[in-house]
């Protein structure tokens, strides 16, 4: 029997590819339209795309399926840390790297420390956004798949096709509109569930049935329950995220670096108060639903059949509508480091703007098979967040931050933390031992920081040299 909450979701489906479609007619046959759409976006457009990106399916369908299993702070540190990330990027990236006149994020490791770094970073970066990509399919084919009755593989396959179609369209004048779409709702249903539950269960009891160490801090003071994990999932996001593609993108995108910082501002307070909704759910599901083997069916299970239809409609919307807003930023995102950054940096090609959007078309293809590929392998959402995040937070994240606030900072430090963090966050994931989980994300930034200050004392020559609003570049040895 087919679950009702599917024509909701049909119809939102349908929406949001009709949307997405119609904002083809804004592109003109511009790549740099298409993936910046003319760097004069305002306050609300940017605080409402930067707060869909980071409000994605982790951070909503992970979110309570981690803390009904593992407790609040496990479900809620994927929220924090997003959240957090905003604050961080608002006061110390937006502004100056909006007056760079950038259209990726490895086009500054270029302008900084070079052709090779930026090669480099784009590798790495790509990834990292795979894995992103992957967990967000995840959460939009489990829905759906929950919603429809269809297998996990056939609501995976057409999620995904959804959001090619519509993010080849319109690229992010499609993310943009979409968003306006689908991230409301999300909010929306999010708190409507948590006000509801609020308002009608007996939170009090709900509570009591619930083991203390998942209410309490041990989440954050005791190894035993996970403390190491949830530190290093909040560190990681807070930081890891300030390489996040899809965020800069937006924040490039800002008419001017006073509202890039308000909007950062904005999306982060929204992320953490929807997370908390989430984590809210998660935690009164142990008295709804009782005992669930699957975690991530806690949310799906409690919005079909424990709420009244509107609001588990909107809940399944939600999550939906989150991943997919996600998505559509990743594969923009992604597909231009490849063509920009990766194909023609390094191509003899000269390439006007209007091959440049045929070629970021092209590279989605590719992008979203591989991200859903990976999504079928490891169908794992608030894991392959924290996960994407892990890679660029080991080496990338210093010497971004770095080139801007530290004049000796230059191509060989760059490369070293870059190299070194990486390889060192692939080591520690083999070597770190279960117990100690979470020291396999904390430790390799460490290593990278080490490695990125020798580097940059090594270094005799090619250190570019800072300049009023921006930087200039010197040639690298």
């Amino acid at each position: 029997m087919v679950n009702p909450m599917v024509w909701p979701l049909l119809a939102f489906l349908v929406l949001s590819l009709a949307v997405g479609i119609y904002t083809a007619r804004f592109v003109h046959k511009s790549g740099e339209r298409f993936l910046v759409c003319g760097k004069s976006m305002p306050f609300i457009v940017i605080g409402t795309t930067l707060v869909a990106q980071a409000l994605d399916g982790n951070a909503t369908l992970g979110n309570s399926g981690l803390t009904y299993a593992n407790g609040f702070w496990s479900g809620m540190a994927l929220s924090l840390g997003l959240g957090f990330s905003l604050f961080f990027v608002g006061r110390f990236l937006a502004g100056p790297l909006n007056q760079m006149d950038l259209i990726t994020l490895p086009e500054y490791f270029y302008v900084r420390y070079g052709k090779i770094t930026e090669l480099v970073t784009s590798l790495v970066t790509f990834v990292s956004f795979s894995i992103l990509l992957a967990g967000n399919l995840a959460a939009l084919g489990w829905i759906m798949a929950v919603a429809s009755g269809w297998s996990y593989t056939q609501a995976l396959i057409l999620g995904a096709a959804i959001v090619f179609t519509y993010t080849v369209a319109g690229g992010l004048y499609a993310a943009i509109w979409t968003d306006f779409v689908q991230i409301y709702v999300a909010i929306g249903g999010f708190l409507a569930l948590a006000i509801w539950l609020y308002m009608t269960q007996d939170v009090s009891a709900a509570f009591a049935a619930i083991p203390p160490a998942h209410l309490n801090f041990d989440g954050l003071t005791s190894l035993a329950s996970g403390g190491l994990v949830n530190w290093s999932v909040i560190l990681s996001l807070t930081f890891g995220n300030a390489m996040a593609l899809d965020f800069m993108e937006r924040v490039f995108t800002a008419k001017s670096p006073a509202v890039a910082k308000r909007a950062c501002y904005y999306a982060g307070t929204l992320t953490i108060i929807t997370g908390l909704a989430a984590a809210f759910a998660g935690l009164m599901a142990h008295s709804l639903v009782g005992d669930v083997p699957d975690a991530r069916m806690v949310l799906p299970t409690l919005a079909s059949t424990k709420v009244p239809f509107w609001i588990g409609a909107l809940t399944m919307i939600g999550v939906v509508g989150a991943s997919m807003s996600t998505c559509c930023g990743v594969i923009i995102a992604t597909s231009a480091v490849i063509s920009r950054n990766i194909i023609q940096r390094w191509s003899n090609r000269i390439m006007d703007d209007e091959q440049l959007l045929r070629l970021t078309r092209i590279a989605a293809l590719p992008m979203t098979a591989g991200g859903a590929l990976f999504a079928w392998i490891r169908p794992e959402p608030g894991i392959l967040l924290a996960l994407a995040f892990d890679i660029v937070f080991a080496g990338c994240v210093l010497p971004l931050v770095a080139g801007l606030y530290w004049k000796k900072a230059n191509a060989t430090g760059a490369m070293a933390s870059i190299l070194v963090g990486t390889g060192s966050r692939v080591a520690c994931y083999y070597l770190v031992p279960e117990a100690l989980a979470g020291l396999d994300t904390l430790l390799p930034p460490v290593i990278g920081t080490i490695a990125f200050l020798v580097g940059c004392n090594l270094a005799t020559s090619g250190a570019p040299v800072m300049v009023e609003g921006g930087v200039q570049q010197q040639p690298v040895a």
